[in-house]
């Protein structure tokens, strides 16, 4: 598959299975504005399509592992326990992942972990241009299943899985929501 966030007439993002609906805030209302993510698996990888609704495209980080969370951003995380891979992309596509181990305050992270990502993303805006109500905003990734220590992906596999996006708001407030994160969520291989 293309990953190139051109997402209509693939049919792999059509159907509502694989789907996290909306993301739910703090208080477990739906984010506004809406956003959700699905998933899908085959080819030795994981693909993802992550839907951001926005109004103002905020983003300026540009490095490899830079601090993406300070733009408008998706926050991944895949395992539990004593080993957790995170993967953040933001608003450019920019990517930060490292290996989390340990729990708490004595999680600690290696950036020096690649997960691989092939990201593309579509936005129909204007990048960091305050009161041009600007649409939304679309990621699609391919993450290989091997680097997430899935050597051998089949049917019935199961994923811890959580996923949360932040965004700047105008006021420079940020608004967040989440799937997954407490208790977290999980992903399973379906055929």
């Amino acid at each position: 598959m293309i990953i190139d966030a051109e997402l209509e007439g693939k049919r792999l993002w059509e159907g509502d299975p694989g789907s996290t609906g909306n993301f739910k805030d703090q208080a477990g209302h739906g984010i506004v504005p809406y956003t959700e993510a699905k998933a899908r698996w085959g080819n030795g990888k994981l693909y993802l399509m992550l839907y951001a609704g926005d109004l103002d495209l905020e983003g300026s980080v540009r490095a490899h592992d830079g601090p993406v969370e300070d733009d408008d951003a998706f926050h991944i995380e895949l395992g539990g326990g004593d080993e957790t891979r995170v993967i953040s992309v933001s608003v450019l596509g920019t990517v930060a992942d490292a290996l989390c181990r340990g729990a708490g305050a004595e999680r600690r992270c290696d950036a020096g972990w690649e997960s691989h990502a092939e990201v593309a993303v579509d936005r129909d805006g204007t990048l960091n241009k305050l009161g041009d109500n600007d649409e939304e905003w679309v990621i699609e990734m391919a993450l290989p299943l091997a680097a997430l220590g899935v050597t051998s992906p089949t049917a019935g596999t199961r994923l811890p899985f959580s996923i949360r996006r932040c965004e700047m708001a105008r006021a420079g407030r940020r608004a967040c929501g989440a799937w997954g994160v407490d208790p977290r969520g999980e992903l399973v291989l379906e055929p």
